[in-house]
């Protein structure tokens, strides 16, 4: 992992690799001078760092206010120019207000980028794109690995039906389920989901239940009447991210997601873990797994759900207390993706949710006391599933076998 520190701009860019993979995490730790500059300036830097790597973007996310986004649409910032690399080809933008690197007051600006590139090789496809169901706009990405086949999908959303939050849910789900089958698949390959909900505190009961619905639908859904104790390897439910965060065009939910087409004799598995210190979410209703594994010949690759203070009954615990939480937040991880052999400093790519953006240099002392200051993450403020939740942290670790 290789961090690098672009002082004048205010800004992190980390990169890391493992097998095919390269990831990109920018991190905004300041409010720049003058945004249009640092933003054209980031633009050259990125398409450089790919054209070295000969990595092409298969997943780009941007985290930033209202008001940072509408400038970059305006000023035709960050646009794909119709480079090899698809760089920007395919973006989901999400309104996530941005703190600030020393004063924790959250700023009208830009939070981060988050990027993952496959690398074609032997073995390795070079990315294909995904169309839109009209074929109108590219809606992701897909790629072969051996005799495995991935795919993302992002920025899904739903506009028809602005009255009703669930409806727009299922719906959306729906276009996922829709475009899956267009490229052979359906929802029993979904390994990992990222929802985004405006306004989530107000409707994330009804949400839970919209999407229960809907994977109950597909038959993804375990039965907890029949089985107290459903085993990972009878568990279909995507590892997921479910937060605050506001679609630019309006839709009350969005979503990415990553699937994957795997044949059974492969030498690809995917597994489940679970977490002895959390009750597993679905139980409590939440319709996800708690991490997902992906374990090839050459690397092994964990997604880490969106995880906080939530405890082995499915409470939220050391209420209104945020260092304890982060603490026990990044303990959780720990124990979690250990069960696969992963420490926190192989995290990739991470996203951090602060309730609080005046709590942002208590949880940088934290990293900082535990050796993660350098861990790659994009830092937001937003509101986590429950109002007495203060910290949220989701990411994806790699490594090399």
């Amino acid at each position: 992992m290789t961090k690098t520190d672009k002082k004048e701009h205010g800004l992190y860019i980390h990169q890391n690799e493992h097998g095919p993979h390269y990831f990109i995490v920018v991190y905004f730790y300041k409010t720049p001078a003058d945004w249009a500059a640092s933003l054209r300036y980031l633009d050259e830097e990125l398409e450089t760092l790919l054209g070295e790597k000969k990595a092409q973007v298969v997943h780009e996310r941007w985290f930033g206010s209202a008001a940072s986004l509408a400038f970059i649409e305006k000023e035709k910032l960050l646009q794909h120019k119709g480079q090899k690399s698809g760089l920007h080809s395919c973006v989901t933008p999400i309104i996530g207000m941005p703190c600030s690197g020393t004063d924790g007051d959250a700023c009208e600006g830009f939070a981060g980028i988050q990027i993952q590139t496959i690398i074609p090789q032997d073995g390795v496809s070079a990315p294909e794109t995904i169309l839109s169901l009209d074929e109108k706009r590219i809606q992701g990405h897909k790629w072969q690995e051996g005799d495995a086949r991935f795919l993302f999908l992002q920025n899904l959303y739903d506009l028809e039906h602005p009255q009703s939050n669930t409806r727009q849910t299922t719906e959306t789900l729906r276009l996922a389920e829709a475009l899956l089958k267009k490229e052979g698949l359906d929802y029993h390959s979904v390994a990992r989901t990222w929802i985004y909900l405006d306004d989530i505190l107000a409707w994330y009961t009804p949400f839970n239940e919209a999407r229960s619905a809907f994977y109950r639908e597909v038959g993804i859904m375990p039965d907890i009447e029949k089985s107290e104790k459903t085993p990972p390897s009878e568990c279909f439910l995507p590892a997921s991210t479910g937060i605050r965060g506001r679609n630019q065009n309006g839709a009350a939910c969005t979503i990415d997601l990553i699937a994957s087409d795997i044949p059974e004799k492969s030498a690809f598995k995917v597994r489940r873990l679970t977490n002895r210190k959390q009750k597993d979410a679905f139980r409590y209703g939440a319709a996800f797994a708690r991490a997902l594994v992906l374990e090839s010949p050459r690397y092994s690759q964990v997604q880490i759900s969106g995880t906080a203070a939530i405890d082995e009954t499915g409470s939220s615990i050391l209420l209104g207390d945020t260092e304890a939480q982060i603490h026990y937040t990044l303990d959780t991880i720990e124990v979690l993706i250990a069960e696969a052999g992963f420490k926190l400093t192989d995290i990739s790519s991470a996203t951090v949710f602060l309730k609080d953006e005046k709590t942002l240099p208590l949880f940088l002392r934290i990293m900082e006391e535990q050796g993660l200051a350098d861990l790659p993450m994009v830092i937001c403020k937003a509101d986590v599933c429950r109002d007495d939740l203060l910290f949220e942290l989701d990411g994806v670790a790699g490594r090399n076998l």
